[in-house]
């Protein structure tokens, strides 16, 4: 079997305001990559040389700006005067579309099948690489609506645009799937048949199958076991705590605050996994912990280590202005099945010392660079930092080519749940988003999320502990 019939590619359009684009993301969220044909014939007619000289010898020189860049607005207002020249554009833009996306499914993770979304798409004119068409359908009325929502374009205006693509009746003449997604419409069963239709794999998918490469990290404050916690003590929510990580099925987690006693709770609750980490306060037992566990299954450790955020940091010590002694946990894994090496590190930054902070980053920083080299890393923890803290500015920022980074940032499904990642076990805690997962050296993300639940409206810990699914470089 070929290549292509490995990855099936289905197709999925609808017109300008439909939800088409809303739909793909509910695709993205439960797990089946999309490849956006708009927005790669945007960047193509921007970027590809090929095509921007087709483009200048069909339609001129006022195609594209001064600075090189495609003349958007006035294309646009040539098309709708000349309808027909929409095929000539497309049959320079389209040929390079394809191309782009057979490159990007043969570099895409292992799915049941592929979403191609596109707004041109009919059943009339799919491309011979796409198996089956979806047609997203909704109520001219409320396009109308959406669209004014989105851009405030005058009705005339957004007329126009509706005009020059397909009509409702070529979209869904042909389709294999229609989603009507109207006001009154309930999307999700829908979308569920489709999956279900689609995909004899869906199973393995609902259970967390992962394809090689594939890594679901999560960083996780457990909090420590103090008895001024009350009704929210460690021997309240071990239980709750452990049936997280079981429900989620990470693979990997990086934890924060443990105590020796609550990571052997863990150790004892989730077999499948083994852990490593050193108490901060002696390097043996004594303190908090930063430990990694880890699917034994799935991955084996080749190496581990643990540092202390100082100066000397190979020493036991304070940091800085720290109120605490804080480590780094790191080790270096292999995939079993693919053989594919990557390293994980794992943190918790003090919570008063903003010095220490603050060159903890910058110690990281130098620590993965120095350890990891070239290859894929990926970085946990609790930061006691916000996104505009100096901590995370420093570890983000691109003019250090050491810098990380941010998961959510490149999640290709966005993300899901609370923002802040601190709840104090009351509520979500504006501007507390303060636990990261940060990647490295090829690492993407496809998804990445905060988990918020409860059980009889308690949480399992202060923090919500945050989740993404990464992949590995091939």
């Amino acid at each position: 079997m070929n290549e292509q019939g490995l990855k099936p590619f289905i197709g999925i359009t609808g017109g300008i305001g439909s939800g088409k684009s809303t739909i793909c993301r509910i695709f993205s969220i439960l797990g089946i990559p999309v490849f956006e044909a708009d927005v790669h014939a945007r960047n193509i007619c921007d970027q590809d040389p090929e095509v921007k000289a087709a483009i200048l010898e069909e339609f001129g020189s006022r195609a594209y700006l001064p600075d090189g860049t495609y003349n958007r607005p006035w294309m646009k207002g040539l098309l709708q005067k000349y309808p027909g020249d929409i095929q000539k554009l497309n049959a320079i833009i389209h040929p390079a579309v394809r191309q782009a996306a057979v490159t990007w499914l043969e570099n895409a993770p292992n799915s049941p099948f592929y979403l191609y979304e596109s707004a041109l798409i009919t059943a009339r004119n799919k491309p011979e690489l796409l198996k089956q068409l979806i047609a997203v359908s909704c109520p001219l009325d409320e396009r109308i609506q959406h669209i004014q929502k989105r851009n405030k374009s005058s009705y005339m205006a957004i007329m126009q645009m509706i005009d020059l693509q397909p009509q409702p009746e070529q979209y869904l003449r042909g389709a294999d799937f229609v989603i009507e997604n109207g006001k009154k419409d309930r999307v999700w069963p829908q979308i569920e048949n489709i999956m279900k239709t689609l995909s004899c794999f869906l199973v393995f998918l609902l259970l967390g199958f992962q394809s090689h490469g594939q890594i679901k990290a999560m960083t996780f404050n457990i909090r420590l076991d103090t008895e001024s916690d009350g009704q929210d003590q460690w021997k309240y929510r071990a239980k709750h705590c452990a049936e997280l990580i079981q429900y989620h099925q990470a693979d990997i987690i990086g934890m924060q605050e443990a105590f020796v006693h609550q990571i052997k709770d863990f150790a004892k609750a989730l077999p499948g996994y083994a852990w490593f980490g050193k108490g901060r306060d002696d390097g043996k037992e004594s303190g908090e912990f930063s430990p990694l566990f880890y699917n034994k299954a799935k991955f084996k450790l080749m190496r581990e280590k643990t540092f202390w955020l100082s100066d000397s940091c190979e020493k036991v010590g304070f940091g800085w202005d720290a109120a605490c002694r804080r480590v780094v946990t790191w080790g270096e894994f292999k995939e079993i099945k693919s053989g594919k090496k990557f390293f994980v590190f794992n943190t918790h930054f003090d919570h008063l010392g903003k010095i220490a902070r603050r060159e903890s980053a910058k110690l990281v920083l130098a620590k993965v660079a120095e350890i990891a080299g070239k290859s894929p890393a990926i970085i946990t923890g609790d930061f006691n930092a916000t996104p505009d803290d100096e901590p995370i500015q420093i570890i983000l920022a691109k003019a250090n080519p050491q810098h990380l980074i941010d998961a959510e940032s490149i999640s290709k499904a966005g993300h899901y749940g609370p923002y802040s990642s601190f709840n104090g076990f009351k509520q979500e805690q504006e501007g507390k988003h303060i636990d990261y997962i940060f990647v490295k050296n090829g690492v993407t993300c496809s998804q990445h999320a905060t988990h918020s639940e409860t059980w009889a409206s308690r949480f399992p810990t202060d923090h919500f502990p945050v989740s993404a699914i990464l992949h590995l470089p091939n």
